[in-house]
């Protein structure tokens, strides 16, 4: 039987953190690091909302590039972000950093549609005409 002293990592790291950079009233990046899936998507919805209720906020930028994990939850949540910013008439731009395991979940989903992408991941993931550059 394991005692807890066994179960536990004597250097605990957190499964996600997500950190707001503001760029001045109009503009804020949202860092995402870590494992981004059902256990975690409800903090960066937090976080998201947090962000999108900013006044005169126009332009959020979600950074993906410390992402380790993008799961269905994750995906649902940049989604969801995706279209309240279409509603909102702001510009949402996704970082990746060249990570295109963590665009491909988004991909799939068909939820790339709207987001603006980082100059050559289109070209790598090989998507239609859709996606609009950074």
């Amino acid at each position: 039987m394991f005692s807890p002293v066994d179960v536990v990592s004597p250097h605990p790291e957190p499964f996600l953190t997500v950190n707001a950079r503001p760029r001045g009233a109009r503009h804020v990046v949202l860092d995402v690091v870590g494992q981004l899936d059902a256990f975690t998507a409800p903090l960066l919805r937090a976080c998201l909302g947090t962000q999108l209720s900013r006044p005169g906020l126009r332009e959020l930028v979600l950074d993906v590039g410390g992402v380790e994990f993008l799961g269905a939850a994750g995906v649902s949540a940049i989604a969801e972000a995706a279209r309240r910013c279409r509603e909102r008439g702001l510009r949402l731009r996704l970082r990746a950093h060249g990570r295109t395991s963590v665009l491909r979940p988004l991909e799939l989903a068909g939820a790339l549609d709207g987001l603006e992408l980082e100059a050559g991941v289109a070209a790598e993931l090989r998507l239609a005409g859709s996606v609009a550059h950074a």
